[in-house]
C-alpha cells in the first residue's frame, strides 16, 4: 500500500467514526477504468454503498485534496443513508425535508452531472464539500499539519 492509499484510507475511517457512519461501507481503491479521467479523484456508489478512490490520482494527489476528498465522499454516504431513512421515516434532522427531496433528485443518475458549471450548483456538492472544509480545519488541529 502506497503513501497516498494509507493518508485516503485513514481519512476515511476519521470521516467515518466522525459521522458515525456504519462499518459495512466498502472502500476500494480502483484502477482508472471506473473513472472518467486521472483527474476523477473519487465517487460514492450508491447503488453498492462504496466508495471507490482512483489509484491513478492518488499516485500525484496531495495531502490536502486527499483528505479533503475523503471528507466529501464520506459526507455523500450521511447524505444517501439520511434520504434512505427518511423513506421509513426515520428522521435526523440533519437535513430539512425539502433538501432531502432535492438531494433525492440529484443522487439519480439522470439528474447527477460531473460537468463544469452544473456540478458545482448540486446541493449534494455543495453540502460534501462545506463538510470536507469544515472537517479539514478539525482533523488538522486534532492531527497536525501533514
Amino acid at each position: 500500500m502506497t503513501k497516498n492509499e494509507k493518508i485516503v484510507l485513514d481519512a476515511t475511517e476519521y470521516a467515518r467514526s466522525f459521522l458515525n457512519i456504519d462499518d459495512e461501507l466498502w472502500v476500494l481503491i480502483n484502477d482508472i477504468n471506473h473513472f472518467e479521467s486521472i483527474n476523477h479523484s473519487a465517487l460514492y456508489d450508491k447503488d453498492n454503498f462504496l466508495i471507490r478512490y482512483n489509484k491513478e490520482w492518488l499516485k500525484t494527489a496531495n495531502n490536502e485534496n486527499i483528505i479533503k476528498t475523503a471528507f466529501h465522499e464520506i459526507f455523500h454516504v450521511l447524505q444517501h443513508a439520511c434520504i434512505v431513512e427518511s423513506k421509513l421515516g426515520i428522521y435526523h434532522n440533519i437535513f430539512t425535508k425539502e433538501e432531502l427531496i432535492q438531494m433525492e433528485k440529484e443522487f439519480m443518475d439522470e439528474n447527477y452531472s460531473t460537468k463544469a458549471g452544473v456540478y458545482e450548483n448540486l446541493l449534494i456538492e455543495q453540502q460534501a464539500e462545506a463538510f470536507a472544509i469544515a472537517l479539514y480545519e478539525i482533523y488538522i488541529k486534532k492531527k497536525g499539519v501533514l
